[in-house]
């Protein structure tokens, strides 16, 4: 907690403050000024995050699409919001936003795979950031639900693209030729 203490105690964080969070296991986010915190993930969450991260990673490498990335890796969405979803894809023609550090702009597609402490966070907050901020897909899957839900930004806000249960398939308009059936992401 030392290094968080070395944080301004009043008044706003700012995104660059993401690198100056204490490094002990939880995730650090900045959201409008604000820090939230989350517990480490369940397992179920990271073999999730694992399997759709291999089979989105594999489709892209094998198309050269652009760059695959999963938790943690800070995103810088706008001065007072830097945030770690748990996967994240940057198009090969925006490559540029992404530096050493982390990811300086709204990665075309931003995925968070819930959990108990953050599922209201992902679908309310979070989303309502991500359509602000220009990220153009966001999928959320919920492992308990053994759901998959895909968000398409239409304008200033998020259109349904597809929500699919353990059973479905999902082919995402963002990866033309993939299929994810979502049986596979929930795998353990």
């Amino acid at each position: 907690m030392a290094q968080l203490a070395r944080l301004p105690r009043h008044g706003r964080y700012t995104a660059r403050d993401l690198w100056r969070m204490p490094d002990d296991d939880k995730r650090h986010e900045i959201i409008e000024g604000e820090v939230i915190v989350s517990p480490a993930p369940y397992v179920s969450h990271q073999q999730a995050l694992a399997n759709l991260y291999d089979i989105v990673k594999a489709h892209v490498a094998k198309h050269a699409l652009g760059v695959v990335l999963f938790a943690p890796v800070g995103v810088v969405l706008e001065t007072l919001s830097g945030v770690e979803p748990d996967l994240v894809f940057v198009a090969k023609a925006r490559r540029a936003i992404i530096q050493a550090k982390g990811i300086f702009g709204a990665p075309d597609l931003a995925v968070e795979i819930l959990s108990p402490s953050t599922a209201a966070r992902d679908r309310g907050r979070k989303r309502d950031l991500y359509a602000r901020t220009g990220v153009a897909h966001y999928w959320y899957v919920d492992p308990r639900a053994g759901k998959l839900t895909a968000l398409r930004l239409d304008g200033a806000r998020y259109a349904v693209e597809a929500e699919v249960g353990r059973r479905g398939t999902f082919k995402p308009s963002l990866f033309p030729g993939l299929v994810i059936r979502l049986r596979d992401v929930l795998a353990r």
